[in-house]
């Protein structure tokens, strides 16, 4: 059977989400606001929820239709089969957005979505599922926009930035999905030299790793909302699963972090013996300005320096200085990823970025800088 398939990601990395797809072999894909989609079975959703570092939700369409008004929406979603999707033992939740005159309040429109499923379960067979908004056996969505109405079933559950191996956060996290994004934005051939020398609790690094090692994204999570539909079919998820895992290579690459704060270096250290007891990623408490290449052939640096929320104006805009000052004159022919929210203090690392991409971290705007840093002057790579 077909569905169409919404998938919800991040601003600025729906063309790296649509590059993820292709390797799993899923094409025709049309890329949406913070989202792609396209057409694909019950494979695809259980592959994409697997295998995806840039997705946060994998969305299954179940109907369209117009509404206009508060009683067409109810009849619309009340005329839907639910009792094929789940039963009413299963715990529910309804997130809702709209942009529509008509009907412009997300939180009335996911309760009147809500009191229509509720209300077929109990006509139907004299029960009502439950509510359960922090952890529900099933996720209902529905969007309105203008008065086009989808409702989606969301396969997930939890959102997939959630890993699943109970990592331990540090002072300024940033978001699994965002931090796998900029390091497939890098273009990294998971062969070079892999660097964050403010590694906090380790995202880049965790991350990096998996990616080096092919380790799909959410290997370590049991939670999924599609094992709580009717149509799950645990065979072909059982073989989804044993062919991801038979699939894992070991690291080819070396992958180090360093952070100035040696209870960060702790949680960061923890993070990856969750992923792998057995990793190799070197993680030591140091001060990225007193520290040195680990080999003289180059590589990749991606980090997340820290924000204004700990530093002074002042001291953040010396502290941008001297990040570029070190890369300048202590990482030659390496390539520096620097994501930040801080937009003046990023100019200041003295170097023009050869690219700049708009993301954001929770609701901070930030620039994803790319430098090149040349061994030598820059003029000097062009006499060659």
């Amino acid at each position: 059977m077909k569905y169409t398939i919404v998938i919800k990601t991040l601003y600025g990395l729906e063309n790296i989400l649509k590059e993820e797809l292709g390797k799993l072999n899923i094409n025709d894909v049309s890329i949406l606001n913070r989202a792609v989609e396209f057409e694909g079975d019950l494979r695809d959703v259980y592959l994409c929820n697997l295998e995806l570092r840039t997705a946060l939700s994998v969305l299954v369409k179940i109907k369209t239709g117009r509404v206009e008004n508060q009683d067409q929406l109810y009849n619309f979603v009340n005329k839907i089969k639910w009792d094929e999707y789940f039963d009413n033992t299963k715990t529910i939740a309804v997130s809702s957005v709209t942009n529509s005159k008509q009907l412009s309040h997300t939180l009335f429109l996911g309760q009147k979505t809500k009191d229509a499923i509720v209300d077929y379960f109990r006509d139907k067979t004299g029960e009502r599922p439950s509510v359960d908004v922090k952890n529900p056996d099933v996720k209902i969505n529905v969007h309105l926009i203008d008065d086009v109405c989808n409702i989606y079933l969301d396969s997930s559950g939890r959102p997939l930035y959630i890993r699943g191996f109970n990592k331990e956060i540090g002072e300024a996290p940033i978001n699994e999905v965002l931090a796998a994004g900029i390091i497939l934005l890098s273009g990294w051939n998971k062969q070079d030299l892999f660097y964050d020398p403010m590694c906090g609790s380790g995202t880049f690094l965790t991350e990096a790793y998996m990616i080096a090692c092919n380790i799909p994204a959410t290997l370590h999570r049991d939670d999924f909302s599609f094992t709580n539909w009717k149509n799950y079919n645990v065979e072909l998820w059982d073989k989804i699963t044993s062919e991801a895992k038979m699939a894992i290579v070991p690291a080819g690459c070396e992958i180090t972090g360093t952070d100035i704060d040696i209870k960060s270096v702790e949680l960061c250290r923890k993070n990856l013996a969750k992923i792998d007891v057995n990793h190799n990623v070197k993680v030591n408490a140091a001060d990225f300005f007193e520290t040195a290449p680990s080999g003289t052939d180059g590589g990749i640096i991606v980090t997340n320096p820290p924000y204004g929320i700990r530093l002074q104006e002042e001291d953040l805009n010396d502290f941008y200085k001297q990040i570029g000052n070190k890369l300048k004159f202590g990482y030659p022919g390496y390539t520096a990823w620097i994501i930040s929210s801080e937009l003046s203090a990023l100019k200041l690392i003295g170097m023009k970025p050869d690219k700049k991409i708009i993301l954001y971290n929770g609701q901070l705007e930030c620039r994803l800088n790319k430098f090149t840093i040349f061994k030598g002057s820059k003029k000097d790579q062009y006499q060659r």
